[in-house]
């Protein structure tokens, strides 16, 4: 099996629209980890167990209207719902902004501002996810991809300090205001695209409930969404404790400085930016499917060698291999199961994957908290870099995702 890159993807420039909507979502992307940095930070000033409540409350009607959103993206277009769930988020953020700097920022506030953010979001990612297919052909989509996952590392590296300076110094009203201009910066990038987007034939209507059941029947029918979808969220649900949770842990257990989680885990992402950063610009392998199991096969391995070393030199390494194996699997997992729906489809696809990776990330991150505290961090980590291998392995046994 010889694995290549795509020369015709690698030739052709990505289109102009595509451009057009990357550099507003970077925008965009830069504005809005300066607004959660300070939301978060506001919140916890309040204690805990309000700003898990905030959190949560974002999260839940997020997870709970994905599929409905996904089915009316398909429906009446991507771009359509986006640009008024974005003009939605622009009058909810410059309200909130308002009402902050007139009495403050109270829980009820953060409460009521997170649960309408999620319920907004609940219409506006499967849109969102679905448009960069939507504007680039088959064969650069791997490339438009990575080239997205870059600039996104890249604004949220921006993005992060930006937050906690406005956190600082206007607090969350100012940083309200700009995830405000944020959001008006992609309204104007979608009001000078053209998605591609056919409609449902009109001679054929089928209900909203229809619709959503349709989404759900094809991923679990398709002989290569059903198998890469199960390889997406099985992989999340290993890999997603690691970072936040598991490492924090073994830095404590090692008494190492609190500096070391920084170091490993800036390891990690600068070798994610690497892979994104040379997929956009030299194109994916061909073989997408088998390229995603070797990128899994060695993030198991980085995880292993994170749970095994006592040395923060040698965890640096294991995590940047973690990184590497990160990259290639994100710039061509995703890919695959995007291009793998048809476009009547594509926008309840991406909300089925994101619904298969949150719920088994959450799964997981409770788990791995609990076992953590009676087993050992490096118990955890071991078995979670050890199910990665074995994920990837056991991919390559389903033949459609094998030959993919």
């Amino acid at each position: 099996m010889t694995l290549t890159r795509s020369a015709t993807a690698v030739k052709e420039p990505l289109p102009r629209d595509y451009k057009k909507w990357f550099c507003g979502t970077l925008i965009a992307t830069a504005g809005n980890v300066a607004f959660t940095v300070a939301l978060q930070w506001t919140a916890t000033a309040h204690g805990g167990v309000a700003a898990g409540l905030v959190l949560a409350c974002g999260v839940l009607p997020q997870m709970i209207l994905l599929l409905i959103g996904g089915a009316v993206a398909d429906r009446v277009g991507p771009r359509r719902v986006m640009i008024i769930t974005l003009a939605a988020m622009v009058s909810v953020a410059l309200s909130l902004s308002a009402i902050a700097a007139l009495v403050g920022t109270s829980v009820p506030l953060l409460v009521l501002y997170s649960t309408i953010a999620g319920t907004i979001n609940g219409f506006h990612l499967p849109a969102s996810s679905s448009m960069v297919r939507r504007l680039v052909n088959q064969d650069q989509l791997p490339r438009a991809h990575a080239t997205q996952k870059a600039g996104q590392q890249i604004a949220a590296f921006a993005g992060a300090p930006l937050g906690g300076v406005l956190a600082a110094a206007g607090g969350l009203a100012s940083a309200a205001l700009i995830d405000a201009a944020a959001f008006a910066v992609v309204v104007i990038a979608l009001l000078s695209v053209r998605p591609d987007f056919t409609p449902a034939p009109a001679e054929r209507p089928t209900s909203l409930r229809q619709d959503v059941r349709s989404g759900i029947r094809l991923a679990a029918r398709d002989p290569l969404l059903r198998p890469s979808l199960l390889v997406m969220a099985a992989t999340a649900a290993f890999f997603a404790p690691v970072g936040p949770l598991l490492i924090p842990l073994l830095v404590r257990m090692h008494e190492w400085e609190a500096t070391a989680v920084g170091w490993i885990l800036a390891a990690q992402s600068v070798a994610f930016f690497i892979v994104a950063a040379l997929v956009s610009r030299r194109g994916a392998l061909n073989r997408l499917g088998p390229t995603s199991a070797a990128g899994i096969v060695i993030m198991g391995v980085g995880v292993v060698g994170i749970a095994l070393t006592p040395n923060l030199a040698l965890a640096i390494v294991a995590a940047s291999a973690g990184g590497l194996g990160y990259g290639v699997a994100a710039t061509h997992l995703t890919p695959l199961v995007i291009n793998a729906s048809p476009p009547s489809h594509l926008s309840r696809t991406t909300a089925t994957m994101a619904i298969a990776q949150n719920l088994s990330v959450i799964t997981t991150f409770v788990g791995s908290g609990g076992l953590a505290e009676t087993v050992g961090p490096a118990t955890i980590a071991l078995v979670d870099g050890l199910l990665l291998t074995a994920i990837g392995i056991a991919a390559l046994g389903a033949r459609p995702f094998r030959q993919a």
